[in-house]
């Protein structure tokens, strides 16, 4: 009997020891008393002033803008815009992404076409890509490549924004990690090397169509397209109860050729299609973008997931070709109504056109298995993979695109909206920048036991106040 429960004991210190191992409690601390807050706003003061600094030189020396010891007038060249779209369908199969219930069968074939589309931006010798890729997300795996891929063409991680549509329907194999591969298949390295390739190409060929150009914004309210799909898996909270970002935000753009585009963003998660589809898609929004490049009045349509966390497309029906054809029909129609209504205007002027890179410093990894133990920041980056996160921003006159590294809630979007009016700015935000951190959700919904809240809230509380401060404090900067 003393053998047994020696025995008994061993196992469950044994059991005690690897339980403090791999758990330990919720970080409550304040994000405002952190050091990595600290370290955040240091860096963010550093790149603004260092990016400023960057752009004026720039403009001095390019012969652009008189030193600032000269009485000369100060001429800024107009902005010019050039896009292009590139299929992309890969030479070899993939899983699909999300994976998860597919099994890690390759797609069968292709349902609509996927593609990258890119936008470049030109004000003299000063450049920025924007690029949305018919994607799950924008890999991590293939934004390093970046940092060296277009180097000699004048574009890297910090003239480069990113954004995906977010389609559940794409290619995978693209992250090497245990969970990157329940998301998007068995790891295959052929895939973020063609992601980055396809993205590339894409980026020359904007460049090369480069012209003079005017831009302008619209915004406009949807019914019926989009819902707090979080606040509605709760029972017992009334719909009432969360916000919806429910508008619809254009971007115009008419060259002077004639040719139009249209960067448009929405909250309603692009995400129709699920495990019933084995053939490549880009869910409703691929439909939409075919719609509008047909319609005779957008010659390039490009979308880019907006602030898509906790908001779910309308289900107007359970049949997902019927319900893809919906979503698609009802944001084209609201585009094509109001498109020709956009006032469109030269962009110019000193700081007309500023992209800022800035790294996102994070507390370390808290992902719950209970309301207050996590599993430890080791044992999350053995099973996640662990990159290096960042949020962008990107003004084009008036309009203020702010590119998050997350699935960012709709819920969020208020506050930051309110900041941009009081600078006379039109907010664009977008997410899935090429970085990665799970759900973004408002605090007041962390403590639910959601999928959003729980599984896919990896880095503790209050970090949709702490990142849209961070986007506000470029915001409030700007001039």
């Amino acid at each position: 009997m003393k053998k047994i429960l020696k025995l008994l004991a061993a196992i469950i210190l044994l059991l005690l020891i690897l339980l403090s191992i791999c758990f330990k409690p919720l970080d409550t601390t304040p994000y405002q008393q952190t050091e990595f807050y600290k370290k955040e706003l240091a860096a963010v003061d550093s790149v603004l002033i260092s990016q400023s600094a960057k752009i004026l030189h720039k403009q001095i020396y390019s012969g652009h803008v008189a030193p600032m010891s000269s009485h000369s007038a100060i001429e800024i060249p107009q902005l010019q815009v050039g896009w292009a779209r590139i299929n992309l369908l890969p030479p070899f199969t993939t899983p699909i992404a999300i994976d998860a219930h597919r099994g890690g069968k390759n797609f069968e074939g292709v349902h609509d076409s996927i593609y990258v589309r890119a936008f470049v931006f030109k004000q003299g010798e000063h450049k920025v890509a924007y690029i949305s890729a018919d994607l799950l997300i924008i890999p991590p795996s293939v934004t390093k490549m970046f940092a060296t891929i277009l180097k000699k063409e004048g574009f890297d991680e910090d003239n480069i924004f990113f954004t995906a549509t977010h389609t559940h329907t794409s290619i995978g194999a693209w992250y090497n990690s245990y969970v990157g591969q329940l998301f998007a298949g068995k790891y295959d390295e052929r895939v973020p090397k063609f992601i980055a390739e396809t993205i590339s190409q894409a980026i020359i060929e904007a460049e090369q169509n480069c012209a003079p150009a005017k831009i302008g914004y619209g915004e406009f309210p949807t019914r019926k397209l989009v819902f707090n799909r979080l606040i509605r898996q709760m029972a017992h909270l009334p719909d009432s109860l969360g916000e919806v970002d429910s508008l619809l935000r254009v971007v115009k753009i008419e060259k002077e050729t004639g040719e139009t585009a249209a960067i448009i963003t929405f909250a309603a998660h692009n995400t129709v299609f699920h495990e019933n589809l084995m053939k490549l898609s880009a869910d409703w929004c691929g439909m939409m973008m075919k719609q509008l490049n047909e319609s005779g009045k957008v010659n390039f349509a490009s979308f880019s997931a907006g602030a898509v966390g906790s908001h779910g497309p309308y289900e107007a029906t359970k049949d997902q070709e019927a319900e893809v054809q919906y979503m698609a029909d009802g944001v084209a129609k609201i585009v094509l109504e109001h498109f020709d209504s956009i006032p469109t205007s030269v962009v110019s002027g000193q700081s007309s056109m500023v992209f800022h890179h800035l790294p996102l410093y994070l507390r370390e990894p808290n992902l719950r298995v209970s309301d207050n133990i996590v599993v430890r920041p080791w044992l999350f980056k053995k099973l996640f993979g662990y990159e290096k996160t960042y949020i962008n921003t990107l003004q084009l006159g008036n309009i203020f695109f702010a590119g998050m590294p997350c699935d960012f809630s709709g819920e969020l979007v208020n506050e930051i909206d309110s900041a941009a009016d009081h600078k006379n700015l039109k907010l664009m935000v977008t997410s899935f920048n090429g970085g990665y951190t799970g759900y973004i959700t408002d605090s007041r919904r962390y403590k639910l036991n959601t999928y959003e809240t729980r599984t896919m809230g990896w880095f503790g509380d209050h970090n949709g106040d702490y990142m849209s401060e961070i986007v506000m404090r470029v915001l409030l900067k700007t001039n």
